[in-house]
């Protein structure tokens, strides 16, 4: 709760007048307690000046005893007064210099209403023990102290602005150069190329950290991109392996190997987002299919010959081989469709990827290198249809 204390000051004038002055003063909780000065005290010097003359030029005196008293314009019994109404003498050794409490009463000029009251530690009147806001540290020229913002204070908040924009400044670049490597990575995912757009990607990420903004990044990270990168890795391994075991008359084994490639190609354009890529592996999976499947019926047609030539029967040997050399011949044309290596490869446009881009600052999104591209049509199929298996 707050202390409160009232002091009470009577003034005579020449003429006999009589004026009470009521101070009230009032000290919060959070003022600093102790050896503090009286109430009264702080409340007086923070409104009176202190030696004040009367106009015959003698100091005012106070009582030791009581709070201050007024005193008459001759130092006579019309003279000073506690608030208990005794007079107080004009002696000198009433007057106590290190006691505001016993210093004079203020002037008519001073006291503009009869009564007051304040509060400590709030509004008009801090608390002179309390922490000050301001660097009092440094005194005036008389040794005042007085409580004013230097040149450094000054320095120091411009250079705190200055410092926080230049840091907005810094973060905002670092938000561009994050979009920009971003929509890179787009473009990049666009053409097919991941190993570019994994790489364009990391960069985004490490910009939009530095600027703490990740508002413009893409679904797929680096990791993915990544990892997608690697699939499409796969694809070509299983591709090249598809051709060799073309080559060697394998079509099962190369069916199978497209077959991987569509899963390795469907796998990365999942990670990466991309537009679907496995058209030209379904393609190659359906023309082995049909490779596979003449060359079974040539199998066929060629034990019929084997069996006819056995019994004597020449003639019927003689059609079964060449219906295993027709069914032969109709394998190799869905196989050579298959063929990445052969210029009758049944090419599929929308399956076609860049490769081999990279990204840096300033990146120009450039087809680099194309994963593979036939560079011919294929003939047209051939009009043998398998469903009829002629013994």
């Amino acid at each position: 709760m707050p202390n409160e204390e009232t002091m009470t000051i009577h003034e005579t004038a020449p003429d006999g007048t009589e004026t009470t002055i009521e101070i009230t003063s009032t000290k919060t909780d959070d003022a600093v307690d102790g050896d503090d000065k009286a109430l009264v005290e702080e409340a007086y010097e923070a409104i009176f000046d202190d030696n004040i003359d009367d106009d015959d030029g003698t100091d005012d005196d106070v009582n030791d005893d009581g709070p201050p008293a007024t005193n008459a314009d001759d130092g006579g019994d019309d003279g000073l007064q506690a608030s208990d109404g005794t007079d107080v003498n004009d002696e000198e050794d009433d007057i106590d210099d290190d006691d505001p409490a016993s210093q004079l009463t203020p002037t008519d000029e001073e006291i503009g209403t009869d009564s007051a009251q304040f509060t400590i530690g709030e509004d008009m009147f801090p608390d002179a023990n309390a922490p000050s806001a301001v660097d009092t540290s440094g005194d005036d020229a008389e040794g005042t102290g007085s409580a004013v913002a230097t040149d450094d204070d000054t320095a120091s908040a411009v250079g705190t602005t200055d410092s926080g924009d230049a840091e907005a400044a810094d973060q905002q670049a670092h938000a561009d150069a994050a979009k920009d490597a971003q929509d890179a990575a787009d473009e990049f995912v666009a053409q097919g190329d991941y190993a570019a757009a994994a790489e364009a990607r990391e960069t985004a990420e490490n910009e939009s950290y530095a600027a703490g903004d990740d508002s413009m990044l893409g679904a797929s990270d680096s990791g993915d991109l990544e990892n997608a990168a690697y699939q499409q890795q796969n694809a070509d391994y299983y591709r090249d392996q598809q051709a060799q075991d073309i080559a060697a008359g394998d079509y099962e084994a190369a069916k199978e190997d497209a077959q991987n490639v569509g899963a390795a190609t469907g796998d990365a354009d999942y990670l990466a987002g991309g537009a679907d890529h496995t058209g030209q592996a379904d393609k190659d999976v359906a023309n082995l299919d049909w490779a596979v499947w003449d060359e079974k019926n040539a199998d066929s047609a060629a034990q019929n010959a084997d069996y006819y030539a056995a019994q004597g029967d020449f003639d019927h040997a003689e059609t079964a081989a060449q219906q295993a050399d027709d069914y032969q011949s109709t394998a190799d044309g869905y196989a050579d469709h298959a063929d990445p290596t052969s210029a009758g490869y049944d090419y599929d446009a929308s399956s076609a990827v860049d490769s081999g881009g990279s990204y840096d600052a300033g990146y120009d999104a450039t087809a680099v290198d194309s994963g593979f591209d036939a560079g011919a049509d294929a003939s047209a199929a051939v009009s043998y249809d398998p469903g009829t298996d002629d013994v």
